[in-house]
C-alpha cells in the first residue's frame, strides 16, 4: 500500500516547483529590458559596420531614377505601386498602424492573464505578427529589388539598364470589383462568428466588427499585391474620384 508523503517532503516539493504566476516586475520587465539592450547593440553594430554616406547635394536639373524615400518610408513608397497616392500614403498606413495598436487590445482573453502563450492569444498575436512582417517585406522589396522606373531588379542584374516597357495592366469592371469587395468583407466578418460563436460572443458587436475590419483590410493589401503580380490587375475599382 502506498503511504502519504511526510509533510516536510511535500513542502519541499512545492518549493522546488516553479510558480504558476510571476509578477510582471521584475520577471517580465527584466527580460524586455535585456531584449531592448540586445536590439540596441545590433543597431549600434549595424551603424558601425555598414556605411551610410550622404548623397550628393540636390540638383534641380537632375532627378535620380529611382528617387527613393528614407528606409523607414520605403514600405509606404512601395505601396504607391499598387494603390492611389491618397490610399497608399494616408489611408492604408493609418489603418495598418491603428490595427497594430488596437488588435492586441481588442482580443481580451482572461485565460491568458499572467502568462505568455502565442497559441492562447492567436487572434491577437497572428494578425499583429503578420502586419509587422508585411511592412518589413514591403520595405525590403523597395530597398533591395526596385531599380529604374521602379521596376523589379534581381541583385545579379544590371541596374543601370532600363527594362522594356511594362505589360499592359487592366482594371476590373466596377460592378465586379465592388461585388468582390462586398463579398470579401461580408464573408470575412460572418464566417469567423459562425465557426467560433462561443468565443466571439464575449467580444461584443463593436469590438468584433472593428477587429475583423482591420484584419481584413490588412489581408486586402496582400490580395491586391498578388493580383498585380500574377494577373496584371491595376485597379479593382476605378472612378474619376478614387481608385482601389
Amino acid at each position: 500500500m502506498s503511504k502519504d508523503l511526510p509533510k516536510s517532503t511535500t513542502e519541499a516539493n512545492d518549493k522546488n516547483k516553479p510558480p504558476v504566476m510571476l509578477p510582471a516586475y521584475p520577471a517580465h520587465v527584466f527580460k524586455e529590458f535585456l531584449m531592448a539592450l540586445a536590439c540596441l547593440l545590433v543597431l549600434a553594430w549595424l551603424g558601425l559596420v555598414i556605411e551610410a554616406p550622404l548623397d550628393v547635394p540636390a540638383d534641380p536639373d537632375f532627378t535620380p531614377n529611382p528617387a527613393k524615400a528614407p528606409w523607414y518610408f520605403l514600405g509606404f513608397q512601395e505601396m504607391l505601386l499598387y494603390f492611389d497616392p491618397w490610399l497608399a500614403g494616408v489611408v492604408i498606413p493609418f489603418l495598418i498602424i491603428t490595427g497594430l495598436i488596437l488588435i492586441p487590445l481588442l482580443d481580451t482573453d482572461p485565460q491568458s492573464e499572467g502568462s505568455y502563450s502565442f497559441r492562447r492569444r492567436i487572434w491577437a498575436t497572428l494578425p499583429f505578427t503578420a502586419g509587422l512582417l508585411l511592412l518589413a517585406l514591403l520595405t525590403a522589396v523597395a530597398a533591395g529589388f526596385r531599380g529604374s522606373n521602379w521596376d523589379w531588379y534581381w541583385p545579379w542584374q544590371d541596374w543601370s539598364m532600363a527594362k522594356p516597357a511594362r505589360p499592359n495592366f487592366r482594371s476590373l469592371p466596377n460592378w465586379l470589383g465592388l461585388s468582390l469587395i462586398g463579398i470579401y468583407y461580408l464573408l470575412g466578418i460572418l464566417l469567423p462568428f459562425t465557426f467560433w460563436r462561443s468565443r466571439f460572443n464575449k467580444w461584443g458587436r463593436l469590438r468584433y466588427s472593428i477587429y475583423f475590419f482591420l484584419v481584413l483590410t490588412m489581408g486586402a493589401v496582400v490580395i491586391k499585391i498578388i493580383l498585380r503580380f500574377l494577373l496584371n490587375v491595376r485597379y479593382i475599382v476605378q472612378t474619376p474620384w478614387f481608385n482601389i
